[in-house]
């Protein structure tokens, strides 16, 4: 089997827009300040530091302070979030790179794109920009009279590269809530379709670091995106985390994070046009 597939797997906050979080307590009036130091001191205590902060905006949901009671409302508050410029056009502009390239049509070269993230999943697919992307992110559970009730699921720092073994075995995001052990059923590598060396992972902080380690450590290529954020970007690139960056979160066409990113999938895809000529397909 040959795998044509190339997965563009991205995180959300500050990576592809400001902290989604962040931008919802705004919204509602709440000091980011003031709530984010009550998630660390329950962080200390030894809480989840995903779970600390949903139990504390599930608090704010029950109380009336934050307005969106339902995921329903999560979604369309998620239309007023501003994405990084050129992020709403990049993945049209590369899918249409692609299919100029006869070599790549003839080899069914193709562009899946995900994000990975501990936002809300929820106000993430909310917003057109990331209309583009099959989002794995952590959702609030609801009722359907009294609204949001509880907390569904989170995603963690480490749990993030259960969704990238998710993407690798063809496991929709719809398909892994509801038999969530599918994931670790075998599949032989050659019948994955997508394996980590078509993996291109963008981050932009030290909770993306363990998918950065899986994804290089499997000969996928990880960028390393700093949203203007030196400090952050000083850490990615310590100790090899990344393969290229940091760079700043400019996704428009002249960018150089767009410029090394064409690159990079023109090499993935050029692999793919010489495997199938090795095996005889072209």
């Amino acid at each position: 089997m040959i795998h044509n597939t190339i997965a563009l797997i991205c995180d959300c906050d500050s990576t592809l827009t400001s902290d989604t979080s962040y931008f919802l307590l705004e919204q509602n009036g709440i000091d980011n300040k003031s709530f984010w130091g009550e998630v660390e001191e329950l962080v200390k205590n030894g809480w989840d530091p995903p779970l600390a902060w949903m139990t504390k905006m599930l608090r704010l949901i029950e109380s009336g302070d934050i307005e969106q009671n339902t995921n329903k409302k999560f979604q369309k508050l998620g239309k007023k979030i501003l994405p990084y410029n050129g992020v709403a056009d990049f993945i049209s502009e590369i899918r249409t790179k692609i299919s100029e390239n006869n070599e790549f049509v003839t080899a069914g070269v193709t562009l899946e794109c995900y994000i990975v993230s501990q936002g809300i999943q929820d106000l993430i697919q909310g917003c057109p920009a990331f209309s583009n992307f099959q989002v794995f992110g952590s959702q609030f559970g609801e009722d359907p009279q009294s609204g949001i009730n509880s907390i569904k699921s989170i995603v963690t720092f480490t749990e993030k590269t259960k969704f990238l073994f998710a993407i690798n075995k063809d496991i929709s995001a719809l398909e892994l809530r509801k038999s969530p052990y599918l994931v670790n059923k075998f599949v032989p590598p050659e019948e994955r379709k997508v394996p980590f060396d078509n993996m291109i992972y963008f981050g932009d902080s030290p909770n993306d670091i363990p998918c950065f380690s899986l994804v290089q450590r499997m000969g996928g290529i990880c960028f390393g995106v700093t949203g203007g954020k030196l400090r952050k970007g000083f850490e990615l690139a310590m100790d090899d985390r990344i393969t290229v960056g940091p760079y700043t979160a400019d996704y428009t066409k002249n960018s150089e994070l767009r410029k090394v990113l064409g690159s990079a999938i023109n090499n993935i895809a050029d692999k793919i046009v010489l495997k199938q000529r090795l095996a005889g397909r072209l």
